[in-house]
């Protein structure tokens, strides 16, 4: 199998012309956004294989590191997803601490995107996004992006996969699967690792190709999200502390209007 700037385009035009749709029909922005978001990295990846392997080129520097930043800026929209699947009332309650959770994420997948001498460097070979420079290149079917990265929290990870941890993979994993089960959104994580990790570690075994892939299908798993039986089965209702804060709720006087 082998994947093309071509085949990105039409994939993302597909993500893209259903977000608009699904916008038109009044769906919830928490379903539109995300696939707006993510349909736009498919482009970006279009763009980059008219560049790839380029090494030299400053535009697919460019491209490469625009992917890194859309990467880190993905826990957002990861979490307005899941937080859809939610009770309103408790989402209502949970979006800021949330959404301040998924800046320090982005904010800690920046820090190992810097090259801090202090830091060391990551592991090539191993250590997704890890390279002796900025590049986005032939991974194995799709874009293998590298990039210097610190070697911050890198060590290896060999018990899950051949591949290694490090300050990005932590962060990630912590605020775009840990918190969503953490406030109750569980079935989507379930369906997310599918969709994503599981998928991706199936269809590759290159570590700067994993990122690239897991984004690629990210857009099936949007639209499935939207437009499949498959969202019906996502939503939670009930959730250890869903019941207290309902019942706090309902202890709270009313407050008089006059």
């Amino acid at each position: 199998m082998c994947w093309s700037g071509e085949a990105s385009g039409v994939l993302a035009a597909v993500g893209l012309s259903t977000a608009v749709y699904v916008a038109w029909k009044g769906e919830s922005k928490e379903l539109w956004v995300p696939l707006t978001y993510f349909a736009l990295m498919e482009l970006l990846q279009a763009v980059t294989y008219i560049y790839i392997d380029l090494c030299d080129n400053p535009n697919n520097q460019i491209l490469t590191l625009l992917g890194y930043l859309h990467v880190a800026f993905q826990p957002f929209f990861v979490n307005m997803v899941a937080m859809y699947f939610i009770p309103a009332e408790i989402k209502y309650k949970i979006q800021i601490p949330v959404y301040t959770l998924c800046a320090a994420g982005t904010l800690f997948i920046l820090f190992k995107g810097y090259p801090f001498d202090w830091a060391g460097k990551c592991v090539i070979g191993t250590e997704g996004f890890c390279g002796p420079g900025v590049c986005s290149v032939h991974g194995a079917w799709h874009i293998a992006w590298q990039m210097p990265l610190n070697g911050l929290l890198s060590y290896p990870i060999h018990w899950l996969n051949d591949f290694d941890w490090g300050l990005h993979v932590m962060s990630y994993i912590l605020v775009s699967f840990i918190l969503p089960i953490v406030y109750g959104s569980y079935r989507f994580v379930a369906f997310h690792y599918l969709m994503g990790p599981w998928i991706s570690g199936v269809t590759t075994n290159d570590p700067n190709e994993y990122a690239a892939v897991w984004c690629l299908f990210s857009i099936a798993l949007c639209v499935s999200v939207i437009k499949s039986p498959v969202r019906k089965y996502l939503h939670v209702n009930h959730w250890p502390f869903y019941k207290r804060y309902m019942t706090e709720q309902e202890s709270e006087p009313a407050v008089e209007t006059t």
